[in-house]
C-alpha cells in the first residue's frame, strides 16, 4: 500500500492505482486499506464497485453490504446493494434492500420539508 498519512489519502493513491489500469494491484492495496481501516466507508463502496467490474458479485455483494452496515443512512448504498443482489437472483434480499433505500429517501425528503416549515 502506498505511504500516506491519512485514510482519505490512501484512499486516494489506491484509486490512483486503479485508474493507471492495474486493477489487481489496487484491488489487493484496497483490501489491506479496508482491513487497517475497517471503519472507513470508502474503501468498501470502491471494492463493491470494482469487483462488479472485474465480475466477483460475491464480492462485491460483501463490500455493499458492509458499507451500508457503515452508512446506514445512505439510499444510494442500498440501491446498488439490491442491484448488485438482484443480477445473482436474490430477488427478495434485493427487494428488501431497494425497501430501505425508499425508506431512506423518504425519511430526508420528509426532514426537509419539516426544516423548511419550521
Amino acid at each position: 500500500m502506498p505511504d500516506c498519512s491519512s485514510p482519505l489519502e490512501c484512499y486516494d493513491a489506491v484509486v490512483a492505482v486503479w485508474k493507471s489500469g492495474r486493477s489487481d494491484e489496487a484491488i489487493a492495496q484496497m483490501r489491506e486499506l479496508n482491513q487497517t481501516h475497517p471503519e472507513e466507508p470508502l474503501p468498501c463502496a470502491a471494492l463493491a464497485a470494482w469487483y462488479k467490474k472485474t465480475d466477483k458479485i460475491d464480492d462485491a455483494i460483501h463490500y455493499a453490504e458492509r458499507y451500508c452496515e457503515l452508512v446506514p443512512d445512505d439510499p444510494f448504498g442500498f440501491s446498488i446493494l439490491s442491484s448488485l443482489r438482484l443480477s445473482v437472483g436474490l430477488r427478495e434480499a434485493a427487494e428488501d434492500a431497494l425497501m430501505k433505500a425508499s425508506d431512506l429517501r423518504i425519511a430526508a425528503q420528509l426532514n426537509r420539508k419539516k426544516d423548511e416549515d419550521g
